[in-house]
């Protein structure tokens, strides 16, 4: 199976789908996007918080990543909020390219998880899994 580029730009009126699976950093991005725009700082600890800690990206990667989304057409540069002073930071957005591409791709993921529990995986005692204990 051949993968997609990352930086490849998809064809002008693509459907969501063109885009799945995501990566877990850029799906944990337009997760942290959207419900409002953020500056990278704020993503990171929004990705933090969202996964209970177990995952904070570094600058580096979560810079790489963002752009490779606004490259995409996911996220765009947003204003900066009344009141921010900073002009160092920059604030991202998704566009509506962007909240299509994570609703797809966490109806995509619900499927996965529901096909997981009606197999009854993660059941303790049940599975293929529970013979070498």
């Amino acid at each position: 199976m051949r993968r997609r580029s990352e930086s490849t730009h998809p064809p002008k009126g693509a459907e969501p789908e063109v885009f799945l699976p995501l990566p877990h950093l850029p799906f944990h991005i337009l997760l942290a996007l959207s419900p409002a725009p953020r500056h990278g700082w704020g993503v990171v600890q929004r990705i933090a918080e969202l996964t209970g800690g177990r995952d904070e990206p570094s600058s580096g990667s979560l810079y790489l990543a963002m752009s490779r989304l606004v490259e995409r057409g996911l996220i765009e540069e947003a204003p900066r909020p009344e009141g921010e002073t900073s002009t160092r930071r920059r604030y991202f957005r998704l566009t509506g390219l962007g909240h299509r591409v994570l609703t797809a791709e966490t109806e995509r993921l619900a499927g996965l998880v529901e096909i997981s529990r009606r197999l009854g995986a993660g059941d303790a005692g049940s599975g293929a899994g529970a013979e070498g204990r």
